[in-house]
């Protein structure tokens, strides 16, 4: 072994190590402190967790459910689970009184081993219970019963629906059966924020880029595609993500990639007068927040017709799935795609000059 590799293998063991015993003493501080709550809780009071850590469009999908165990749980004391970067999703909900943020899956497992809360609804299954620093899983065992994974969740239902069977809230492969509308709850903060932003009082967000290639459409088609709304319509064209992989060079077109909090997005995407963007985190905020959305899908790994959406975007009231039976999202043709937003764009002229008469 050269002297290189030993120093890379100790400095991994090192950190490791370190996280590994962080996490631990993290989850006992957290049993500590879950126990004292409960202890100042009142007679009968329960004291429940919901697991749905991460990713944010599903923390956003998860959201219904928040509401139907509080109406299940009037008087409890309820904690979500996430991750800290996605606390900003649940922080303000009326219907959570704690948010517990967790770094790791080894943290959780310390923490609920104390047995400190009367009951667990985790809405993930192996692939979200994972810890690449420990290197550790945690499995779920309502989803090992009723064999919820990666490779079958969308047979399952929309995502709503997934959540709520793998936390053993409903029976398998039933409609959730209360409001299935995801909300988010915004703050004058990310009024304020977008308020400073200046943009147009018209203009259509889009989000080009996901988080997993599979999702994602050609950059090329989104540049030709951006080019054309440009030309055609009186919208500017605000950009919206992480970060931008577009060339665009019109003046109709802005680029907030990587300026904005999760919230801050959601406030953008609700004073948009369309939302155009891929499956993925932006469009549960569309969803959420009202915008109508066309959203550009396709086949996805083994699921052929999927449709991970509930309320109005999966009942497609307030949203167009963009997609073509058996393709996946990349090779959606840049014509099919265009024909589909045009015949959006223009029934809703058109139905603004019938309003108008």
């Amino acid at each position: 072994m050269t002297i290189e590799r030993f120093i890379q293998l100790w400095t991994h063991r090192y950190h490791k190590y370190t996280h590994i015993a962080t996490a631990h003493l993290k989850g006992r501080q957290a049993r500590a402190h879950f126990q004292g709550v409960k202890r100042g809780l009142k007679k009968g009071q329960e004291l429940i967790a919901i697991i749905r850590t991460e990713h944010f469009g599903d923390i956003v999908a998860a959201e219904p459910i928040s509401r139907y165990v509080r109406q299940q749980h009037p008087d409890a004391h309820i904690v979500w689970f996430a991750k800290p970067g996605f606390a900003e999703l649940v922080s303000h909900n009326p219907n959570v009184d704690e948010v517990f943020r967790e770094i790791c899956v080894t943290e959780r497992r310390v923490l609920l081993e104390g047995k400190v809360f009367d009951k667990v609804f985790e809405l993930q299954f192996r692939n979200n219970n994972h810890c690449p620093k420990c290197q550790v899983f945690t499995e779920n065992p309502v989803a090992l019963e009723r064999d919820i994974n990666v490779f079958n969740y969308f047979d399952y239902g929309n995502l709503l629906e997934v959540f709520a069977q793998t936390g053993g809230l409903i029976p398998p492969k039933t409609a959730f059966p209360a409001d299935d509308q995801p909300r988010l709850y915004l703050q004058p903060s990310h009024q304020a924020k977008v308020d400073g932003l200046d943009l147009p009082g018209k203009y259509i967000v889009m989000h080009c880029r996901s988080n997993y290639e599979p999702k994602d459409w050609p950059a090329d088609r989104w540049n030709q595609l951006v080019h054309w709304l440009a030309e055609k319509y009186d919208y500017q064209l605000v950009e919206i993500g992480l970060e931008s992989n577009l060339n665009v060079k019109t003046p109709a077109y802005r680029n907030l990639c990587g300026q904005l909090s999760i919230l801050e997005t959601a406030e953008v995407i609700r004073r948009a007068s369309f939302f155009i963007g891929l499956d993925s985190g932006p469009s549960h905020l569309g969803n959420a927040t009202g915008t109508f959305g066309i959203i550009l899908m396709g086949a996805l790994n083994n699921f052929l017709n999927y449709n991970p959406y509930s309320g109005k975007y999966g009942r497609q009231e307030n949203a167009l799935l963009v997609r073509k039976a058996g393709l996946p999202c990349a090779q959606l043709p840049f014509e099919f795609v265009q024909e589909q937003v045009r015949s959006v764009l223009e029934k809703s002229a058109d139905n603004a000059r019938t309003v108008l008469s």
